[in-house]
C-alpha cells in the first residue's frame, strides 16, 4: 500500500518534468523566434529586391513608350501623306453625330489627302418603326421594303449600297424625314470608302418592350453595314478608347473592319490605311483589337509621271 511520502515523491516528479517542459519549451520558442525573424528579413530584402528590378523594367518599359510615341509622332506626317490622295470617302453615323470621333475622322481625311467627307450622314435613331411602315407603303417603289413588319433588314442593304453608290440617294432623300438627322455632302459620287460610327446604344439588358423597339433600329443597321459589305469598299468602324459601349463586336460580327482608339496618332494612321485598301482586321489597343496596332504601312504609290 502506498505511503503519504511516496505521494509526496510523485507529485514532485511531476512538477519537476513541468518545469523541465516549460524551460525547454521557453528555449525552443526562443531559438525559432530568432529563425524565424531571420527569415523574414530575408524574405524582406528578397522582395525588396524584386521590387526595385520590377520598377526598372516598368521605368524601361515607359521609355520605350515614350521613345515609340516620339517616333510616331516625327513619322506622321510621312506615313500619312497621300495615303488617300483622290479618294472619295463617307462617313455613316448610326445615331447622332458625335463631334469628337467626327473631328477625328475629319482631321484622318485631312491629314492623308482626302479632304472632307465627300458625304455624311447620320441616321435618326431610335427608328419609329409604324411611321417608316407608313412612309415605304405610300410609295409604290419602296412598299416592297414594308411587307417585313418591324424588320428592315433588305431596306437597310439598299440604303448601304446606295450610300456608296451616290447616284443622288434617291431611297435616302425619300426617307429623309424619318431617318435622316443630319446630312451634308454631294449626293452624287460614288465613295471609295466608308467610315462608320455607332452612336446609337441599343438597351443593356432591355426588357421584352425595350427589345421590341429596338429591334428596327437594330436591323436597320444590320442591313446598313451589310449593303456597305456589298458594294466592295472598305468600310471601317471606329471608335474611342473611352466609349462606354463598344461597337466592335458588332463591326466583328457583321465582318467589317475596325479601329478602337481613333482619337490616337497610330488610331488615325490605322482608319488611313485600312481605307487605303490594307489589309483588313481588328486594330487599335483594347483587347478586341485581335490583329494588331495597325495594318502593314505599303508605300504610297508615286503618281504617274
Amino acid at each position: 500500500m502506498f505511503d503519504l511520502r511516496y505521494h509526496l515523491a510523485s507529485l514532485a516528479a511531476v512538477f519537476i518534468a513541468l518545469a523541465v517542459g516549460i524551460l525547454l519549451g521557453v528555449a525552443i520558442s526562443g531559438k525559432l523566434s530568432a529563425a524565424d525573424n531571420r527569415f523574414a528579413h530575408d524574405r524582406i530584402d528578397q522582395l525588396s529586391e524584386e521590387l526595385q528590378q520590377a520598377n526598372s523594367r516598368a521605368d524601361i518599359i515607359g521609355k520605350r513608350n515614350e521613345a515609340a510615341e516620339e517616333l510616331l509622332e516625327l513619322s506622321y506626317p510621312t506615313l500619312m501623306e497621300d495615303r488617300l490622295q483622290g479618294k472619295n470617302i463617307g462617313v455613316l453615323f448610326v445615331g447622332p453625330v458625335d463631334g469628337s470621333v467626327r473631328s477625328w475622322i475629319d482631321r484622318t481625311l485631312s491629314d492623308a489627302g482626302a479632304g472632307s467627307p465627300v458625304r455624311l450622314i447620320a441616321v435618326d435613331t431610335p427608328v419609329d418603326a409604324n411611321e417608316l411602315d407608313s412612309a415605304l407603303k405610300a410609295d409604290q417603289t419602296l412598299a416592297a421594303y414594308a411587307e417585313s413588319g418591324d424588320d428592315f433588314g433588305d431596306l437597310g442593304t439598299a440604303l448601304g449600297a446606295e450610300l456608296v453608290d451616290g447616284g443622288g440617294t434617291p431611297t435616302w432623300s425619300a426617307l429623309s424625314s424619318m431617318l435622316v438627322e443630319e446630312r451634308s455632302g454631294a449626293s452624287t459620287p460614288p465613295l471609295d470608302g466608308v467610315v462608320v460610327v455607332r452612336s446609337w446604344v441599343p438597351p443593356e439588358d432591355p426588357t421584352a418592350e425595350q427589345e421590341a423597339e429596338a429591334k428596327p433600329t437594330e436591323t436597320l443597321l444590320d442591313g446598313l453595314l451589310a449593303g456597305l459589305q456589298q458594294a466592295d469598299v472598305p468600310v471601317v468602324g471606329v471608335e474611342t478608347t473611352a466609349e462606354p459601349a463598344s461597337a466592335i463586336d458588332l463591326y466583328r460580327t457583321q465582318g467589317i473592319s475596325s479601329v478602337d482608339d481613333v482619337e490616337t496618332l497610330s488610331g488615325r494612321v490605322a482608319l488611313a490605311l485600312l481605307l487605303g485598301g490594307g489589309t483588313p482586321g481588328h486594330y487599335g489597343v483594347k483587347p478586341s483589337a485581335s490583329d494588331g496596332v495597325a495594318p502593314t504601312v505599303q508605300p504610297v504609290p508615286a503618281p504617274s509621271g
